[in-house]
């Protein structure tokens, strides 16, 4: 990886990817048709929280002031009342002024990315981060970097290098490094004071961290979208913003992200409606249903030119995330909206699982003294080592992995680097790269696919369901282990796609979200 330059600029290329996006006269023929729906049920709970713009505030009339969330200062609470579906948090919104552009931004565990799209445009847009560093990817690192006392430095990976430039000055330990913090709010009791871990062993408020990469993501979105319209300045307020969740997290959780996003300045409380939380895998359904047959790798729909084109067609999105696996069952009603089939499921069973466990198979391979002095010392090539191996899990039978010099240095102090690997017929060592056999990287990915497995039968088992398709979307759908076995599995009774883009789904899907946001007319 290159070395970084003194003075660090933003990791990404203000050049952004586009691609093809619905008309505005079909976005609005499918609103109107949603809107007329009445499957819609108020929540005890509100997901909308909004706060801090520079939009001047609007009067809020009695039902949503008296809607507004009673909490604590203390705890974000669940509410007593069952709701039927936390997913109804994504409600129809009453819109004061129409937003101008809709931005999705996927916060994901490994990644955090985003992408926009203008009202009547026809495309959708992201930019490419880390050229500068030897990446060109349509995410950047979920890592932020704090200072000393606490104040905001970096995100992404300008964090990383930043850190690894202070760690070779023994700086390190006075800065607050956070890297894929997302999961920390799965399966947790969620307060506002919530603490987080750093790097440094040092805590810091979760509500800031997660408050201040929103908030990052947010100004790097104004200011590319204002670089694409000749220099007009957009504000937040001019903006419809959907942020897209897990659908296996609690309404706690659900709420905690959705109070950072008011704490970042998305929204403000006069217009709480132009904030969506989205369940993940309905926004890559949303992207999925309009999708030609050339948009998924097997280039076949059989039955027509879209899955939104035959009303009645159900079909299910297995979203493979990095830190979670998500599903959801979907049937096209009636102009193009959804009914949700099955009550959204999933698990914590992601492709950070197949990370981990390639992890612990370089600490049993180097020991635990060595691989953890080098993860300590040299996070950017820890972050490099994972990103190319995220790579090798796009390909089946044998892979070779970079192993990076200062893990080679460290090793090398202890014994040569070819007696690690001595007896190891599924990890050999050959010229400065880890060579993992193909039954070696199956059974790195074996946790995973028994946990997608699992998801999956259980839906399929109930009787009153006609899936026809099943649609594996997210970065680690392009697994050939994962996209290799659902298909292997399930195929031969119903048809298995996945579409080209499967990594971007979600954050096309969120923006496409902001512009049809009565979409899914009905939820379990």
């Amino acid at each position: 990886m290159p070395c970084p330059k003194e003075r660090m600029s933003k990791a990404v290329d203000h050049k952004s990817e586009s691609s093809e996006e619905p008309r505005e006269s079909e976005l609005k023929t499918v609103n109107e048709k949603c809107a007329n729906k009445k499957h819609w049920v108020k929540l005890p709970f509100q997901l909308n929280s909004t706060e801090h713009d520079m939009q001047q505030p609007q009067e809020m009339n009695a039902d949503e002031q008296n809607d507004s969330r009673k909490q604590s200062k203390e705890a974000i609470k669940v509410p007593q009342k069952q709701c039927t579906s936390v997913a109804k948090g994504l409600r129809p919104r009453t819109q004061h002024q129409e937003s101008l552009v809709s931005i999705g931004i996927d916060f994901g565990t490994a990644f955090t990315g985003y992408s926009f799209g203008f009202k009547g445009a026809k495309q959708i847009r992201q930019p490419k981060w880390g050229e500068e560093y030897g990446m060109n990817t349509p995410k950047t690192p979920t890592c932020i970097l704090f200072d000393e006392n606490k104040n905001f430095l970096k995100f992404g990976y300008d964090a990383i290098m930043t850190y690894t430039r202070q760690t070779r000055r023994n700086e390190a330990k006075k800065l607050f490094l956070f890297d894929d913090f997302k999961m920390e709010l799965y399966g947790k009791v969620l307060h506002r004071d919530s603490m987080m871990t750093a790097k440094n062993g040092k805590k810091m408020r979760a509500m800031k961290v997660f408050s201040e990469s929103l908030k990052f993501m947010k100004d790097h979105a104004l200011d590319m979208i204002g670089k694409h319209t000749a220099g007009v300045t957009y504000s937040a307020s001019d903006a419809t913003w959907v942020l897209t969740v897990p659908a296996i997290w609690s309404a706690a959780a659900k709420q905690f992200m959705t109070e950072a996003a008011t704490e970042a300045g998305l929204v403000t409380k006069s217009e709480p409606e132009r904030l969506i939380v989205a369940l993940e895998p309905e926004a890559a359904s949303v992207w999925c249903k309009q999708l030609p047959k050339e948009g998924f790798m097997e280039g076949d729909l059989t039955e027509a030119e879209t899955i939104e084109q035959i009303s009645g067609t159900q079909y299910m999105v297995v979203d493979c995330g990095g830190g979670t696996i998500d599903v959801t069952v979907h049937e096209v009603a009636e102009g193009g909206c959804l009914k949700e089939l099955h009550r959204v499921s999933g698990n914590n069973l992601g492709g950070q699982t197949v990370d981990k466990n390639f992890k612990s198979l370089l600490r049993e391979i180097f020991s635990e003294k060595v691989f953890d002095e080098f993860e300590e010392n040299h996070p950017s090539e820890l972050k490099r080592l994972m990103y190319d191996f995220s790579i090798c899990k796009r390909y089946d039978g044998e892979v070779l992995v970079q192993c990076p010099y200062n893990l080679q240095e460290l090793a090398r102090k202890v014994k040569d680097i070819e007696d690690y690997f001595e007896g190891n017929s599924d990890a050999e060592w050959e010229s400065g790269q880890i060579l993992l056999s193909g039954t070696m990287l199956r059974a790195l990915h074996d946790n995973s696919i028994r946990g997608i497995e699992n998801l999956i039968e259980e839906i399929l088992q109930k009787s009153n369901l006609t899936i026809r398709y099943i649609l594996l979307v997210g970065g680690f759908a392009l697994s050939p282990y994962v996209n290799g076995f659902v298909k292997e599995k399930f195929g031969s009774k119903y048809k298995v796609l996945c579409p080209v883009d499967a990594e971007l789904a979600v954050v096309k899907g969120a923006v496409m979200f902001g512009m049809m946001p009565n979409v899914v007319e009905s939820r379990i």
